[in-house]
């Protein structure tokens, strides 16, 4: 490890020292006929073609490392006619030329082009990574998870409807492991209240999936993935805005709009969502899956009866969001400066605990968050090809568990049992738990264009989390107090180098972690801990002539514990604040295939092996094995290690507008490597046994067909149907036993429709969805039943003007 270091600083220096001298090149700027900056249009050197780059959001552009002599410089994109001039360089002097480019007539029918250029670069690249362009799901009632849940090697699995907890998986590697970001940004930094499930396509462009090796420009701890969400923002004039009612009286609005004067360099963004949801569907018995419904027997209420099925009846869910920037652009001291502020607010009424076997009827949890930000960016900072960014927010985190029933117990009838005075639903004694949490972001990055083929990128991340709580019932009871503290250093270290006009291009990367936390225990005394740890890795990716690729990555990665897992939520996650950081040694292998088979005949093909070895990995226990604890909780505590191997497959085929269809398969198998039971030596009865409720082998097929002008001019009509395949899977030890007596969540096959009519070229489009057109009993987490069939009519207003 420590040579690999040295070789890595080595190979930057020499990198950087034969760029030192290079100090001529030209610059300028590339506007519309209107005046207004043009973002991402490439420049290129005609002579030398691998010496290009590409405009930024006010239209500047930089050449460096370019010798004396004559050149002719070339522009293109899409929408626009392609502009040349020749000029002579000086070594001695930077060279200014300015470009004012025309609209051409292909404007309308390219700008789809112009949108996949990132995503094929990225698809292109040495990371396994996954790129879902939001654009055809815009029209859908989904939100981010939901569209994920289609992609390979992904399952998200929620606890219920609107709004429920979930896990996710990337690859076998699950929940915690995973790392979300928002534009870069870690999404704890913007509070409880900010989450996947309930953020809107519509004010999405693009998602990244990365899997098992994560970009040193993502400074996080990651174990076995993690996943990026671009916004919508930093546009000329765009207004996206959407209303959708469906079953079990669910309400979902979205908006998304951005202004931006070229001439004063103001830019103003506006994100913001709505949802509520009953979640009342009908829960059911079904003894394929050893699941019952129970109730008191009504004539002895020492027995119990099994009812067929129930509505939910304590799980209605809501929250809001709106997120507001403003700021300049194209200023001397900076290209964008930018403040914002971001407020959440969620209500969630907690129907069960782990399993739906414990059933509430009074918990419920509130929380807030208010959330001031800024961003910063400069580029040709005090040296051609030197960029800086930085952005910092502070997020005040406030929640409540309100936990005072007198009930023990609920039963799926609505009807409580057990009174105890005193008691609360999840603690023996009532309480009214206030949690009040500040969580700080500061994270900046540097990046260096040595060349037109050689880029070095430096980022720091520092997240702070701390955390007070304390019962408003009994301030004074000590054992409801806790103040944590939780603080991490990430330090990303990134270069690359191209060859062969792009065809090969390699990153070498390496990450510095450092963690510090501390607890405040019931007697008044501290806990504390503080360790360093050092990652590395590499990707790698070939692209030949004819569109066939291949690529391959590594990465020696850390995962630090987080609050929850070492402090639990006072819900249903018991704490440990013995936990220890994971670690994992990831390696990917792939295939891919980019291409145009005949005119209109498009195919995207893709296969990848994946190996994963993790060490002190950290597991949820099932609900009910907690000592001291009810069944409704569950805790988190170090495996030795697991090892986690697989394959996935993915085939896009597309026509023109006229329609796509795209099939995907993943298998995974992640097994208890840990041999011994600890500080023994007596083999484990789990060694080599898959990890418990886990899906293990499942697949997609996602099918839109639609037809332009169809019902009249500037009219679409398209059909989408999707549907998800699940294999069987042990919710227990599988090997433990005979199948007689294990748990096991049946086959699911999950199928979802939807027709959706726009008028005016898109500005004003409506869909009708239903999912789980069969009214399957779903299942994903311990057997927390998901919902039946349901239906939606959603409405979406769209205007951009470039």
């Amino acid at each position: 490890m420590l040579g690999l270091k040295w070789r890595l600083c080595l190979l930057l220096c020499i990198a950087v020292c034969g760029a030192y001298g290079q100090v001529a090149g030209v610059n300028g700027w590339v506007k519309s006929k209107d005046n207004q900056g043009l973002e991402g249009v490439t420049i290129r050197i005609r002579q030398q073609e691998a010496v290009a780059t590409r405009t930024d959001a006010s239209g500047k552009y930089s050449l460096s490392a370019l010798a004396s002599g004559e050149y002719t410089i070339e522009t293109q994109l899409v929408g626009y006619k392609s502009q040349q001039k020749t000029i002579r360089i000086d070594s001695s002097v930077s060279t200014t030329v300015n470009f004012t480019l025309e609209e051409s007539a292909e404007h309308i029918e390219q700008v789809e082009v112009t949108g996949q250029s990132k995503t094929k670069e990225m698809l292109q690249s040495g990371f396994n990574v996954n790129v879902i362009e939001t654009q055809q799901y815009a029209n859908t009632n989904a939100d981010i998870n939901q569209i994920l849940n289609r992609s390979t090697g992904v399952r998200v699995r929620e606890q219920g409807g609107l709004g429920s907890n979930y896990s996710f998986s990337i690859n076998g590697m699950s929940g915690n492991h995973i790392k979300f970001f928002i534009d870069g940004v870690p999404i704890e930094a913007y509070g409880s209240g900010m989450s996947f499930n309930n953020i809107p396509v519509n004010i999405v462009e693009r998602i990244e999936v990365y899997k098992g090796v994560i970009p040193a420009h993502l400074t996080s701890d990651a174990l076995g993935g993690a996943v990026n969400i671009i916004t919508k923002r930093d546009r000329r004039k765009s207004i996206d805005a959407s209303y959708s009612f469906g079953s079990f009286n669910t309400h979902r609005a979205g908006l998304s709009g951005s202004y931006t004067d070229p001439k004063k360099g103001l830019h103003v963004n506006v994100n913001s969502f709505y949802n509520y949801s009953d979640n009342d569907y009908r829960m059911y018995s079904n003894p394929e899956a050893r699941v019952y419904l129970d109730v008191v027997n009504p004539n002895n209420s020492n027995q119990f009866d099994t009812i067929s099925s129930a509505k939910r009846f304590h799980d209605a869910y809501r929250s809001y969001m709106t997120q507001v920037e403003a700021g300049l652009s194209s200023k001397r001291w900076a290209d964008v400066f930018v403040l914002g502020l971001t407020y959440n607010n969620i209500y969630n009424e907690v129907q069960t605990g782990a399993t739906q076997q414990k059933v509430y009827g009074h918990v419920f949890e509130t929380s807030r968050s208010i959330v001031p930000s800024l961003r910063y960016r400069k580029e040709n900072l005090f040296a051609e090809g030197l960029s800086a960014t930085i952005f910092a927010n502070f997020a005040n985190d406030r929640s409540v568990v309100t936990d005072t029933s007198s009930y023990r117990v609920y039963r799926w009838d609505g009807r409580p049992d057990s009174y105890f005075p005193e008691a609360g639903e999840i603690n023996l004694t009532k309480s009214i738990r206030h949690y009040q949490g500040y969580n700080s972001l500061v994270q900046s990055t540097l990046n260096y264009e040595i060349t037109a083929k050689q880029i070095v990128n430096l980022t720091h991340s520092f997240t702070g989390n701390h955390r007070k709580s304390y019962n408003e019932i009994d301030p004074y009871n000590h054992s409801f107090r806790q103040n944590n503290r939780v603080s991490r250093h990430v330090l990303g270290l990134n270069y690359m180098h191209d060859f062969f006009e792009k065809k090969w291009r390699n990153q070498l990367f390496s990450k510095y972690y450092h963690f510090g936390g501390r607890v405040e225990n019931a007697d008044s005394s501290e806990s504390r801990q503080s360790k360093s740890y050092l990652g590395y890795g590499a990707a790698s990716s070939y692209v030949f002539t004819n569109g066939l690729g291949v690529k391959a990555s590594y990465e020696h990665a850390y995962r630090l514990p987080t609050l929850v897992e070492l402090f639990g939520n006072g819900v249903d996650v018991y704490p440990n604040a013995g936990l220890v950081p994971e670690s994992s040694d990831n390696y990917n292998l792939g295939i891919f295939y980019n291409g145009i088979l005949r005119e209109k005949h498009g195919i995207y093909a893709s296969a990848a092996i994946f190996y994963r070895n993790a060490d002190n990995y950290i597991h949820r226990t099932p609900p009910g094995v907690v000592s001291g604890s009810s069944e409704s909780f569950s805790q988190y505590y170090n495996y030795g290690g697991i090892q986690v191997e697989g394959a996935e497959a993915e085939i896009t085929y597309s026509y023109g507008n006229l329609l796509k269809f795209t099939a995907n398969a993943s298998y995974e198998s992640a097994v208890d490597r840990e041999q011994y039971v600890r500080g023994t030596n007596r083999i484990k009865v789990t060694y080599g046994n898959r990890l418990p409720d886990k899906p293990w082998l499942y697949g997609n097929t996602d099918f839109i067909i639609g037809k332009n002008d169809l019902l009249g001019v500037g009219t679409r009509l398209e059909f989408n149907w999707f549907m998800q395949y699940v294999n069987e899977y042990s919710t227990t030890w599988s090997k433990l036993g005979d199948r007689s007596t294990n748990y096991y969540i049946p086959t699911q096959w999950i199928q979802n429709v939807g027709l959706t009519y726009s008028l005016r070229n898109g500005l004003y489009n409506f869909t009708l969805e239903c999912r789980n057109l069969t009214d399957q009993i779903a299942y994903d987490n311990s057997k927390l039943q998901k919902p039946g069939r349901s239906a939606s009519l959603k409405f979406r207003y769209n205007l951009n003007i470039h």
